[in-house]
């Protein structure tokens, strides 16, 4: 699946991962819902020109819609004490001590480590650590293949478990459950509500390329129609930059008229005739 441009590429990137940590959101019960990702620190990408998302990045930090800022932390070892030190002192040095807007989730992909005494680190430093590999899955994964099988429709909540079962314990490999999430997408659409469908599709992409061979992972990506996804996605996007422009457009030239009325009309009147806040009138 060729994205033409770095930047396409960086832009389809940034939706897969809002998509993916959406479902792990819903997935772990955490009641966020991230609509922006905000700047996230690459490691090697570049460098190798093969993406393997858990290796390549430190974190990822995305914006809520209710304004909080949530860090992700992926661990493929064990988690240890000096990794929380390393996670409190870029923590503190990014956010400082604003942390009832911060959350750090560090999820963890292995089953070793002991942490004893992190919450020593600072009292606003209470990073949420769960060990996805320690929660089984594979009765949950049982009903939805029961579900594909018997032609029923998944929940909400099963499209994206759907998407993340690889972060989960199961009775088999990695790499097979993704095989298989393909497949059920390409042969059982129809179970999949359609409100959900890029969605799982979009979120599906990083476990392709984190979980499948390099040679095996364009066959995979052409069986769900990523390739088709890939455009909708990058349209939506430039859908959005043009709404947002016409918004910076008109808010800069209600602020222009605004200036000019401040000696004619009240701040009420003003706020009225513009659309402007009375707050930001008050302000000018």
């Amino acid at each position: 699946m060729a994205i033409e441009t770095e930047r396409n590429r960086d832009i389809f990137l940034k939706f897969c991962f809002m998509y993916f940590l959406n479902h792990v959101l819903i997935v772990l019960g955490i009641g966020e819902e991230i609509v922006d990702m905000l700047p996230t620190e690459e490691i090697t990408y570049k460098k190798t020109g093969n993406v393997k998302i858990f290796d390549n990045f430190f974190d990822f930090k995305a914006l809520t819609k209710s304004g909080k800022v949530i860090i992700f932390e992926f661990k493929k070892d064990a988690l240890r004490n000096k990794d929380l030190k390393q996670s409190f002192e870029y923590y503190t040095r990014e956010f400082c001590k604003s942390s009832e807007d911060v959350e750090l989730i560090m999820i963890v992909l292995s089953k070793g480590g002991r942490i004893k005494e992190y919450v020593k680190l600072d009292l606003t430093f209470h990073p949420r650590i769960i060990k996805t590999k320690k929660i089984n899955k594979q009765e949950d994964f049982n009903v939805i293949q029961s579900k594909f099988e018997n032609n029923e429709k998944l929940t909400f909540e099963e499209c994206s478990l759907l998407v993340t079962l690889p972060l989960f314990e199961l009775d088999v490999g990695e790499d097979e459950i993704v095989s298989e999430t393909c497949r059920y997408i390409k042969s059982k659409r129809h179970c999949i509500p359609r409100e959900m469908f890029d969605k799982v599709v979009v979120g599906s992409y990083l476990n392709i390329v984190e979980y499948i061979d390099e040679d095996e992972q364009e066959s995979l990506l052409e069986m769900i129609g990523m390739a088709e996804r890939a455009k909708g996605v990058l349209q939506m996007y430039k859908e959005e930059m043009k709404e947002e422009m016409k918004e910076e457009v008109k808010d800069e030239y209600n602020i222009e008229m605004a200036k000019k009325l401040k000696d004619v009309l009240s701040p009420e009147e003003i706020a009225k005739v513009t659309g402007l806040t009375l707050k930001t009138v008050l302000l000018l």
